[in-house]
Formats: C-alpha cells, structure tokens, sequence
C-alpha cells in the first residue's frame, strides 16, 4: 500500500490489494492505476477484467474482484 501512497487511502488498499495478486509491476501499468491517477472513478470494468489465469477467463478470480470492489472501492 505504501507504493500507493499519493492516492486517496481506500484507493490506495484496493490498488494494494490487487498488487498483492498480480503484482506491484503489473498494477503500475494497469488501466485501473491510470485511471485512478488522473481521477477517473469509473474503474469496475478495468478492475475486474483482472481475472485470468494462464489467458483464461477464471471465474473465482471475476467473483473475487466483484467481492474486493465492493467492499473497498467507495466512490
């Protein structure tokens, strides 16, 4: 979470978390990263397109992101 600190703080745990699943890398050229910088809050669509596994669709992974964005994101 730290790596997100110029962020709002409950963007910044929902930007942790989803670093801690698909890495800090990964998060940092993410749509939901860019779109966080520039203060775009429409964000569902690119935050739960993060549910491959291997180039598959995974839906525990969709479920999961459903369930993260609900309970952290606050628009």
């Amino acid at each position: 979470i730290a790596l997100f600190n110029g962020f709002r703080p409950s963007d910044a745990l929902l930007l942790g978390v989803l670093s801690y699943n698909i890495g800090p890398g990964a998060v940092q050229k993410s749509t939901v990263y860019k779109k966080l910088r520039t203060g775009d809050r429409n964000i569902f669509k690119s935050y739960t397109s993060h549910c491959r596994y291997k180039g598959k669709f995974h839906k525990q992974l969709h479920q999961r992101r459903l369930t993260e964005i609900a309970a952290l994101f606050v628009p």
